[in-house]
């Protein structure tokens, strides 16, 4: 492969390496953002790894396009890319794509604990529109003491606000 071309993969490896991380600080964010209920900043964070993401597709892009990829082949590029990389420049490549590894895992640990904090906080929402609204599925009540598993009158609608 050319001297160029080698150079270009790196630095697009690079590239892709420090958005990813900008990525992760994203998620990282939004898990204070979610922990907090602050959802003016969600959107900008949404916005934000909008971005981030069209970023890292248009890097991916022109490393396709550099070394000349079918569509079929671009789930082997890191295989193909190590292919083509003269043998003195392999361990260097090897190195970033276990960092790029790394940092896709880490975002997807934060995506999915993000994504179970959403979940629990819809389920604990809906659980108590339904209290409130008497449509709940069980017998329990909330009280100001404990939970109470008896059938009674609703005591949060009888309570002053």
């Amino acid at each position: 492969m050319e001297e160029p071309i080698v150079e270009f993969l790196e630095k697009s490896l690079y590239d892709k390496i420090f958005l990813y991380n900008d990525l992760l600080l994203c998620f990282k964010k939004e898990k204070e953002a979610l922990a907090n209920m602050d959802m003016d900043n969600l959107w900008n964070i949404s916005k934000e790894k909008d971005g981030l993401c069209s970023k890292i597709n248009s890097i991916r892009q022109k490393i396709f396009s550099a070394v000349h990829f079918e569509p079929d082949q671009q789930h082997l590029a890191p295989v193909l890319i190590m292919a083509l990389v003269p043998e003195k420049n392999r361990a260097k490549f090897n190195e970033l794509y276990y960092t790029l590894r790394k940092l896709k895992n880490e975002i997807d640990a934060m995506r999915e604990l993000n994504m179970h904090t959403v979940d629990h906080s819809l389920k604990f929402l809906d659980e108590i529109i339904s209290i409130i609204s008497g449509q709940a599925p069980q017998d329990v009540i909330y009280n100001d003491r404990c939970r109470l598993n008896q059938s009674r009158n609703n005591m949060i609608l009888s309570r002053e606000v």
